[in-house]
């Protein structure tokens, strides 16, 4: 049996940067996603986030957003949004 392909996660300095930031808990629930994008960076709740299709967003976990584009074997993680409930200028309720 042939082993699944897992793309090896890099990130730009930004992206890195958003994500060390993460407090325990959502960094853990982050790599969690992060390892499931590895195996499929092609899911379906993700998006083409320009016309070419080559950088892709997916909402990660609910309090994270990231840009990426897959490349040779590698997942390159360009941009990672953190959203925080306590930042909603009108809440839904």
């Amino acid at each position: 049996m042939i082993a699944p392909l897992t793309y090896e996660p890099r990130y730009t300095e930004q992206a890195a940067s958003a994500r060390d930031r993460l407090d325990d808990l959502r960094r853990a629930a982050f790599d969690r996603g992060l390892a499931a994008l590895a195996q499929d960076p092609f899911p379906a709740v993700s998006r083409a986030s320009d016309p070419a299709g080559t950088t892709r967003r997916v909402r990660l976990t609910k309090d994270a957003l990231v840009e990426y584009a897959v490349s040779l074997g590698r997942l390159v993680i360009i941009d990672v949004t953190v959203f925080d409930d306590a930042d909603v200028l009108v809440p839904d309720a």
